[in-house]
């Protein structure tokens, strides 16, 4: 290789990591700052699991209580058996043989050896408390010895057949793209080794305008059932054990302690009768409580004696010396005697209680978990986590814990913005969370329709087949507080329609994107975005090769940087005391930015709006304000842009229960601006007042909604000005319902934008013996000059059989006006639809 070449060839391969690693460094730096910023959590926030375990860990009376239990197989008395510095007792020799048995038919032998292992080495502290916390509480709290194991064995393969619903169709209009046809829809439920999957497929078959053989026009798709998942398993777990036991919720240590409190309390008062008389005996054993002698110090425990009045009691007589001459001559020298031996007991208790009891951080962990362990019981977290440590899962079974969704056929994918949004594609995707890490990935085909005359011109700007890769993860699920990382890997690719082959521009596009979004508490919250994208064309430099293609837009992320790449800024929230909703955004878009995982993203264009909406009076009055600007760049090379702009407000007052009154202000409109013109190319403001009413008139329940508006519309070079009128009215006769519903349109100035039209349509619902429900009526349409149209509607709908419904609708109409537009309007359109439902 000539060395002109090589030291070319260096360079570039230098420029390529100096690309990669300035992009890396752009997309991970702020999720590994946050990644760095520790959570604070609470014991009284924690799982009532993961509480339970600690608190198992650390108490020997729970320690005592469970193995005790165990050892006799009775229900626990919440009477405190252990004496503080005991050693905790271990299982008798048949608890232990059930114990073992339980670990092997449930979780394996190689479960069996690890826990023997641990129940050898007993004695150890540090062993004990993870024996306890890993298989003794799940043993503890087992149902009669139900095998977890054998019911999911017994309930591992089903299926549950849902729907199978076909309809067909016939439409006589000329115009219509389907003019006849059949459609059918099945959904099934399949349970394979206890992973339930959704499966639905539908199918549209027929002749159409375009396509004279509609086949193969269907969607397939398969899909991870999560929720009936997580219910599957926590049947199995609620057979097979008691969670209340599980949680320890059955062993109130509370009340065991303070009743060891107490009987050790009576027992130095007991001790100190002989010197008392009985008004200062029922001090003695009135002054304090189990809580007090938990919660209090010896300091503030002597103070309670300073300040009986009965006993009459210094600080000298209880610190100081005392003479023991006094001991036979003075009543309150027994009493002095009394009330230091009462404290010297009361200190060796609170010792033992403190140190050997643990007893104020036991009252003070049973007193939260009391208050939320039912609540967590029920929380699907809580439950996923009880599923994962008592039923013996596989690796594929624990995946699906984490597991958001997992879908396969054609479906539809959304992550963040910048990455994947609103994408509808044939491929697969799933998306997992574990311990608040998101992670989401996929791969498929994107296939828009598009139209085939104009391919030849834009497939270099709009491709209409993709074939992509995308990954997203990062810290918070995707709906709530996170930061994400986002990459999209797609390649062109030619389509087939109808015998028709387009030919697309090669070139493979590499995305990459960070997004944040940051919780506001009370005021909301903020979305910030960055996407950029890259571009690189099979040709000379690339070869054909899709890898080296591949390689080459990624390396060259950041080319181009403010031509490729998106950035938003989106802020919503409420202020509940005013009453106030807002929201606030601002983006931007390059116009060489491309992101074929979002169809719906934007390309060259700047976009900020505000939304505003206001109640008063408990929400009687709502005023509400919204702008939307956008300015879309037409050139790369020229400031010629369209400038588009949407203001509305909304205004609704309740003026009594069943009476409302709203009225709109709106525009929008479009302008085209350039070196050579400013020109106005479409223009809409509209000003309409509604009123909804419901109530009783003449007996009869009723419900009325009319709608009047003024409608300004200039589609260059026409300017039109309408006037609209919707009336909709119905009645409750007995069993019945009349309906009434019209709407007319007025072209003031004769512009023959939409020209006069007046349609109207009536409805009467009737019971026809006690099979069919029936709707029958009447409909009008004239649009000036156009069609002139006068028929009859007519549904029926039928229970056959017991699973088996019928739907049926006709509308015929005869054409009064003969025009050259008449075959855009049908004459005659049907369908019949049935409805078997496989289970109930």
């Amino acid at each position: 290789m000539h060395p002109d070449e090589i030291a070319l060839y260096q360079d570039y391969t230098i420029c390529m990591f100096k690309n990669i690693f300035s992009t890396l460094s752009l997309m991970l730096l702020p999720a590994i700052m946050l990644a760095q910023q520790p959570v604070p959590r609470t014991a009284e926030q924690g799982p009532p699991g993961v509480i339970h375990q600690q608190w198992l860990k650390n108490n020997p009376i729970l320690q005592a209580a469970v193995i005790d239990t165990l050892n006799h197989r009775i229900k626990s008395s919440g009477s405190l058996q252990y004496m503080p510095g005991a050693a905790i007792p271990q299982l008798n020799a048949v608890a232990e043989q059930q114990f073992f048995n339980h670990v092997s038919n449930t979780y394996g032998a190689r479960q069996l050896q690890h826990v023997k292992k641990g129940y050898e080495l007993l004695k150890d502290t540090t062993r004990t408390n993870r024996y306890l916390d890993e298989k003794l509480r799940g043993f503890y709290a087992l149902r009669n010895e139900t095998n977890a194991l054998n019911l999911m064995k017994a309930g591992a393969y089903g299926n549950q057949f849902k729907t199978l619903w076909g309809n067909a169709f016939y439409d006589n209009t000329p115009g219509a793209v389907a003019k006849t046809g059949f459609s059918i829809n099945i959904e099934d439920n399949v349970v394979i080794g206890n992973i339930p999957v959704n499966i639905s497929y539908t199918n549209i078959s027929g002749v159409g305008t375009l396509d004279r053989n509609m086949t193969d026009q269907s969607l397939k798709k398969f899909s991870f059932d999560k929720a009936a998942y997580v219910e599957r398993m926590n049947g199995y777990l609620n057979k097979s054990y008691d969670l209340r036991k599980y949680f320890l919720e059955d062993i109130n240590v509370s009340a065991a302690v303070k009743s060891f409190a107490t009987q050790h309390i009576e027992n130095a008062c007991s001790e100190i009768t002989p010197l008392l008389d009985p008004a200062q005996v029922a001090q003695f054993r009135n002054l304090i409580s189990a809580e007090q002698l938990v919660y209090l110090d010896s300091n503030q425990i002597k103070h309670l004696l300073l300040d009986n009045k009965t006993l009459q009691l210094n600080e000298g007589e209880l610190t100081g010396a005392f003479p023991d001459t006094a001991l036979t001559t003075s009543a309150h020298a027994s009493t002095v005697i009394a009330a230091r031996h009462y404290l010297s007991k009361v200190a060796d208790l609170k010792s033992m209680v403190e140190k050997g009891l643990a007893a104020k951080e036991t009252l003070s962990a049973q007193h939260a978990l009391d208050n939320n362990v039912k609540q967590r019981m029920n929380d699907p977290e809580a439950q996923q986590r009880n599923i994962k440590e008592l039923l013996p899962l596989n690796f594929i079974q624990r995946l699906l814990l984490q597991t958001k969704s997992l879908n396969v056929g054609n479906i539809a994918a959304s992550g963040s913005k910048g990455g994947v949004s609103d994408l509808f594609m044939s491929g697969a995707q799933g998306s997992f969370l574990n311990k608040n890490k998101f992670l989401m990935m996929g791969l498929g085909n994107r296939n828009d329709g598009g139209s085939f005359k104009d391919q030849h011109f834009s497939s270099s700007l709009e491709p209409a087949s993709y074939k992509m890769q995308f990954l997203q993860m990062g810290k918070g699920d995707i709906t709530e507080a996170h930061s994400h990382v986002a990459l999209v890997n797609a390649n062109t690719s030619n389509q087939t329609r109808n015998g028709f082959n387009t030919q697309s521009l090669s070139r493979n596009i590499f995305v990459g994107a960070f997004s944040e979004q940051i919780d506001l508490g009370a005021y909301g919250s903020i979305a910030a975005e960055i996407s950029k994208s890259n571009n690189e064309f099979k040709n000379a430099g690339t070869g054909n090769d899709y890898a080296l293609a591949s390689k080459t837009a990624a390396f060259t992320l950041m080319n181009d940087f403010w031509q490729t790449v998106s950035i938003g800024l989106d802020y919503t929230g409420a202020i509940d005391a005013m009453q106030l909703s807002q929201r606030a955004y601002v983006s931007y878009s390059g116009l060489g930015y491309s992101n074929p995982a979002s169809p719906g993203a934007s390309r060259g264009t700047v976009r900020y709006g505000l939304g505003l909406k206001k109640s008063w009076n408990k929400r009687r009055v709502t005023v509400g304000f919204k702008m939307d600007r956008q300015d879309m760049s037409m050139s790369a090379i020229t400031d010629s842009k369209w400038k588009n702009s949407q203001y509305a407000v909304d205004t609704r007052i309740r003026v009594k229960k069943n009476f409302s009154l709203s009225a709109r202000i709106a525009q929008s409109a479009m302008k085209n601006i350039s070196a050579h013109i400013s020109q106005t190319g479409y223009l809409n403001r509209q000003i309409s007042v509604t009123s909804q009413l419901s109530g009783k008139m003449f007996d009869l329940q009723q419900h009325n909604n009319i709608t009047l508006g003024f409608q300004q519309m200039d589609i260059y070079p026409l300017k039109s000005l309408l006037l609209n009128l919707n009336v909709n009215h119905s009645i409750v006769v007995n069993t019945h319902v009349l309906s009434v519903s019209m709407f007319y349109n007025k072209d003031i100035k004769d512009q023959a934008l939409y020209g006069n039209l007046l349609t109207a349509e009536t409805g009467w619902s009737y019971q026809l013996g006690k099979l069919f429900s029936c709707t029958s009526g009447l409909t009008y349409l004239d649009n000036k000059e156009v069609v002139q149209q006068v028929g009859v509607k007519q549904t029926v709908a039928a229970n056959l059989f017991n699973r088996l419904n019928m739907n049926l609708y006709m509308d015929c109409r005869k054409n009064l006006l003969n025009t050259p537009q008449n075959y855009l309007f049908g004459n005659f359109s049907t369908q019949l639809a049935l409805y078997y439902l496989l289970n109930k």
